[in-house]
This record gives C-alpha cells, structure tokens and sequence, in this order.
C-alpha cells in the first residue's frame, strides 16, 4: 500500500474535497485499480490518504504547484458551464466542479494512454458529475450550442500541429474567460511588445522579422525535452498575437518561469 501517506507528507500533494475514506477490501481494490490504470500524469487524492501518481512523474507536486497558479485567475464558478481541454487524469475538471461550477466537461484527445479513463474513475470514485469525453481540439465546433463560460487550455497549445486551428476551435465556444497555458521560449517574466502600426504590415525580408520582440514560433521537427509529442514553441509575443487574433483580450498574465506563460483572457 505504498500510496498511502502519513498527514504531514499528504499536505505536499493536491487535496480533494471530495475525498472519502476507504478501509479494508474496498480500500484494497481502489489502490489495486489505480495501479491497474497506471501511469497517471496528475497526482491528487482520489480518496482519503490515497493518491494517484505520488512517485511518477512529472512529480508528485503536480498538478498542486498549477492549481495554485490559476485558482487566483478563475471567476466565481458558481452556476458556470465549464470546458476543460487536454484534462488528462482529470484533476482540474473535478476541482472545477467542487468550487461549485454547475457543469463540467473535460475532453482529451487520447494523447495520453488512458487518461480519459483514468478521469472517469476518478469521477466515480469522488461522486463529482464531470462529463468526459475522448474528444480531439479540433472538432470543438461539434459542441458550438454548447457555449461554455470558462474554458481551460492548458499544456496543449505546444502539442498541436495545427496550433491557430485549435485556439479558433475554443474561441468558438467560448462565452467567456480562457485560462492559457504553453511553454515558451525564454522570456524575462514580462510582455514587451512591438507597436502594433510597426508589425502590422510587414515587408518581404524586413529585418523586423528577425527581431527579438517580433512574434515568432520555434518548430519541432523530432523531440523537445526528450517529448516527441511537441510541435511548436511560441515566443510570448507570439502568445500575445495570436490571442488577439483569434479574438481574445489577455487580461492578466503569469510568469511560472522564464519558459512558461499563464494567460487570463476575455472573449471579445
């Protein structure tokens, strides 16, 4: 039973609300079948003093260290209808649900081996009414009657072959705030943009293309980071660009890091 923890190291990983106790056969066969849908990308307690993914990776603080970054950006999620794209294990929609949001669907593309399982019995486990769906970015105008007032876009934006496509598909659906999140290229923890009447109409071969400040997307061709699954790594220019261009306002940005963004927008 090595998932379960005494409270002092419990309180390092990501609390549930809805965790409930187990004890005896039942507990056996919950810590039995976590392990059976392993691995797990998100680490959080599915029930008390048993979590999911306490020694894998990317760590056992994760998705705690995330939540704690954008629960300050969320609106009141009381009465809301909220998307959650790339859900994975299914962390962030559950705690969306429990701070009181009146429906929640996650959707994942199947990227990740069973997460949408994985999210499911999750679900179950903490009686939380999450819908979700395996379900590609792409084919979100299929939920377009489904207008949702906060959607999630995290960790999926360097992961799309076809990134502008995507961000057009949320925007589609979404009413309301978009919580984005993608790693970029190195940054120093501010936006310093050019003015827009200077990029607005480029010349062929202008040196402006070549400026730091200038938007721009690293391709991937192979592997970045060791992951084979990434494409594209915006600068956060980049970011700031295509957010306006798919008619969104950035209202507040996050600096994790030097190589990641949090972006709070409004759909304009």
């Amino acid at each position: 039973m090595r998932r379960l923890f005494s409270p002092i190291q419990a309180r390092q990983f990501s609390r549930m609300e809805s965790a409930r106790s187990f004890r005896g056969t039942d507990l056996k066969a919950l810590v039995d079948q976590i392990e059976t849908l392993g691995p797990w990308f998100h680490n959080f307690e599915i029930a008390k003093n048993v979590w999911t993914n306490p020694a894998g990776e990317p760590g056992p603080d994760y998705p705690e260290r995330r939540w704690r970054e954008v629960e300050p950006l969320l609106p009141d999620l009381r009465g809301l209808k909220c998307l959650d794209v790339g859900c994975s294990s299914g962390f962030f929609s559950l705690k969306l649900k429990e701070k009181g949001a009146q429906t929640v669907v996650g959707i994942d593309s199947g990227e990740q081996s069973r997460a949408i399982t994985q999210a499911k019995f999750a679900a179950q486990v903490l009686k939380l009414d999450v819908d979700f769906r395996e379900f590609s970015v792409y084919n979100l105008a299929q939920l377009a009657s489904e207008q949702f007032d906060l959607v999630l876009f995290m960790g999926v934006f360097y992961h799309l072959r076809h990134p502008l496509v995507a961000l057009e598909a949320v925007r589609a659906v979404c009413s309301g705030t978009m919580i984005f999140q993608t790693v970029t290229l190195d940054h120093q923890k501010e936006l310093l943009e050019l003015k827009y009447e200077h990029t607005r109409d480029v010349a062929f071969g202008d040196a402006l293309l070549r400026h730091p400040q200038f938007p721009s997307l690293s391709f991937i061709e192979e592997k970045y980071g060791g992951d084979a699954s990434c494409w594209f790594v915006p600068n956060i220019q980049a970011v700031s660009a295509m957010i306006r261009s798919c008619k969104f306002e950035a209202r507040k940005w996050v600096f994790p890091t030097n190589r990641e963004i949090i972006v709070k927008c409004a759909a304009v």
